[in-house]
């Protein structure tokens, strides 16, 4: 076995410098490349698992979206004693309706081409409502159709459902809201007549602070923050 121990002495004494001297700089490096990609990969691709389970676990999210809006009404109750006034006017001349145009669709469907939004009106109740954001937007229903009067109030998720396509999250949910800027256009087409709208601002708050709007669209900004998106447009 002298051999053996000749050969240890050997191995030792040419690694004796590198034991001393630690991982070069440039082992470092590619360590900590590996790492951050490790940490990157396992991130981006269980993000869209966070946000369904949150949602379906915890979905005071989605409460939110439904509860401030009530709450906002609630405290201005002089705007929704306005709200009414207009309705029963509209009934009485309602020409200020765009005209039915029988080229377009049936149904209701929102488009925001500044941030690909292309997407279905869905209606439901309020208790509902959890069920309709699985879709897509929800128009508030305690609030008036575009028919009837002012303000149209429409909701939706930011970040979508694990079963949501890339495609389907941009067309169909408000992730991109915050990019929108005064001056851009939305669309609205209900029951053929084409109604469309300017932005006049975008603002971060927890709830919708005028109903003198047109259009409102909200979404939240974060999944556990009480922050909202909130876009305010008028009909051109």
């Amino acid at each position: 076995m002298k051999w053996w121990k000749k050969f240890r002495r050997k191995i030792s004494k040419k690694y004796k410098v590198i034991y001393k001297r630690g991982p070069s700089m440039v082992a470092g490096v590619f360590l900590g490349v590996a790492i951050a990609s490790w940490v990157g990969f396992l991130f981006f691709s269980g993000y869209p698992v966070v946000q369904y389970i949150y949602y379906t676990v915890y979905p005071v999210t989605s409460e939110k979206l439904a509860t401030v809006l009530v709450e906002a009404q609630s405290v201005d109750s002089e705007s929704m004693v306005k709200h009414k006034s207009e309705q029963i006017e509209i009934q009485i001349e309602p020409d200020w309706l765009p005209e039915r145009d029988v080229s377009l669709p049936g149904g209701q469907y929102l488009s925001i081409p500044a941030i690909g939004v292309d997407t279905v009106i869905w209606e439901g109740s309020t208790e509902d409502h959890e069920s309709v954001f699985r879709r897509g937007v929800w128009r508030v229903p305690d609030m008036p159709l575009p028919t009837e009067g002012t303000p149209v109030i429409m909701v939706a998720h930011r970040f979508g459902y694990l079963d949501w396509t890339n495609e389907y999250r941009r067309k169909n949910s408000f992730y991109n809201l915050p990019k929108l800027v005064e001056g851009d256009t939305i669309e609205m087409i209900w029951n053929q007549r084409r109604f469309n709208y300017k932005v006049d601002k975008v603002v971060e708050a927890e709830q919708i602070d005028s109903y003198e709007s047109d259009l409102i669209l909200y979404t939240c900004k974060f999944l556990v923050s009480p922050v909202r998106i909130i876009v305010y447009a008028n009909r051109v």
